[in-house]
Order: structure tokens, then sequence, then C-alpha cells
């Protein structure tokens, strides 16, 4: 098995944000600092408490932008 420290994954160009949590179900903008448009983008809900519901925007050389549901908390993986 091999470990991987989550400050170098950067490095292998992976993104993965902090825990969000979506305030209103519209579209926000999470930086991710991988200077290219990500080609895989994950929304990962760390607290599924009710029908979570995710949608991709269109996402650039900066952000990730996804629409997520209301009251969910979850992280964002893009690589």
């Amino acid at each position: 098995m091999t470990v991987i420290n989550p400050a170098s994954l950067g490095t292998l160009g992976i993104f993965v944000s902090d825990e969000q949590t979506s305030l209103a179900t519209s579209e926000v903008s999470i930086a991710h600092s991988l200077g290219r448009v990500p080609s895989v983008v994950v929304v990962i809900f760390t607290d599924i408490t009710t029908a979570d519901v995710a949608t991709e925007g269109t996402h650039d050389a900066t952000n990730v932008k996804v629409t997520v549901t209301s009251g969910a908390k979850y992280k964002v993986l893009a690589m």
C-alpha cells in the first residue's frame, strides 16, 4: 500500500477541496490551482442526511463549478 501525503496531491495534478457547505442551490466556483481545465471532477458528499444532488457546471482553468443541494456538506476532487 502506498500512502500519499495530502500536501503532495497538487504535484500529482490532483485537487481536493476543503469541506464545503452549500448555502443555496446555486452554482459556486471553487478555485482548484491545477492551471488547466480538469478532465475529471467528483463531488463527494461528507454528511449524507438528505437526497443530496450535485450538478457540474462548465469548469475552467482556475475554478471548478458545481451546484449542490442547499445545506449539503461536500468536497470536490478534480484532476
